[in-house]
């Protein structure tokens, strides 16, 4: 297949380029050539744009499968980073999808995330309803607008699917995500606060694990939503006590009083249909931590 991967230089986006170019043709885009953050070979071709500006005149027009990784790095930034997050998040997956249809693109695929179930206190199944009337934030709007949008292309497409992923931490993250922001954090000595006792309860994915279950939903036909998330269920407060002692540092930590809702991702499609996880958490943290080291 011809696979076109935005958000190439992401932390998903760089491993799924090296996975699928083992037997695709990827055709991988990203804003700068000079800070490609993934392995060349003869099976991948760069093409530098700024999605923001998208001009598809730079695309190629024999593309099979569209993979919508990119995402704005100003999903903090509200109201500042508002254009930033509508233009990569609304506009240009829904522009791209068009062009997707008017140049025989097989499938679609974009990334939502699984903060958009963010309101419900339990396990978030991909049927679930998601009340539009709370509030869940400018960015995880922007990523849910997206999806009810882009399923009004459904019937033009073999395949469209959106997908929900689940903390995906690993090695290459920035260290302002919260897997290496905690690890910092303790061995930095510095105060973390978790809401209520135990914290909020997550269901982390290794980056390799999210990424290998990513590349087979190639395979999948039909109108989808797919969460994507790991096995282990664990508290922020456990979560950092497994930090602590993979670090040999005992974690500062301040309780507060407010409360929040888990944000825990049913992968029970995910494993019947991609892939099931290999990495353990602990495994992972460890391999993160020490990543952090060099």
């Amino acid at each position: 297949m011809n696979i076109l991967i935005t958000g190439a230089n992401g932390l998903l986006g760089r491993n799924l380029v090296e996975i699928l170019s083992k037997k695709h043709r990827v055709f991988a885009v990203v804003k700068k050539k000079n800070q490609i953050k993934f392995k060349l070979n003869k099976n991948i071709s760069v093409i530098e744009t700024d999605l923001c500006n998208l001009v598809v005149k730079k695309l190629p027009k024999n593309i099979d499968v569209i993979y919508y990784l990119a995402q704005s790095n100003d999903f903090r930034a509200f109201p500042e980073g508002i254009k930033d997050m509508i233009s990569l998040n609304i506009l240009t997956p829904t522009i791209l999808a068009k062009w997707g249809t008017e140049n025989g693109v097989k499938k679609f695929i974009y990334f939502s995330s699984g903060g958009v179930y963010l309101n419900q206190n339990k396990l978030a199944n991909e049927i679930d309803p998601i009340d539009a009337n709370k509030e869940l934030g400018f960015y995880l709007n922007t990523k849910l607008s997206a999806e009810m949008l882009l399923k009004n292309y459904l019937k033009l497409y073999k395949a469209l699917i959106i997908v929900r992923p689940f903390f995906m931490y690993g090695i290459g993250q920035k260290k302002d995500m919260l897997i290496p922001r905690l690890i910092s954090s303790i061995r930095n000595e510095k105060e973390i606060s978790i809401d209520g006792k135990e914290g909020i309860k997550i269901s982390p994915i290794y980056i390799t694990d999210a990424a290998n279950a990513t590349a087979k939903i190639i395979n999948l036909n039909g109108g989808l939503t797919i969460n994507i998330g790991g096995d282990e269920i664990i508290s922020l407060k456990k979560l950092v006590l497994m930090m602590g002692a993979e670090l040999k540092k005992k974690p500062i930590i301040k309780n507060n009083n407010q409360a929040q809702n888990d944000l825990i991702g049913d992968n029970t499609k995910m494993k019947l249909k991609l892939y099931k996880p290999k990495i353990k958490l602990k495994i992972g943290i460890k391999k993160i931590n020490q990543w952090m080291c060099n």
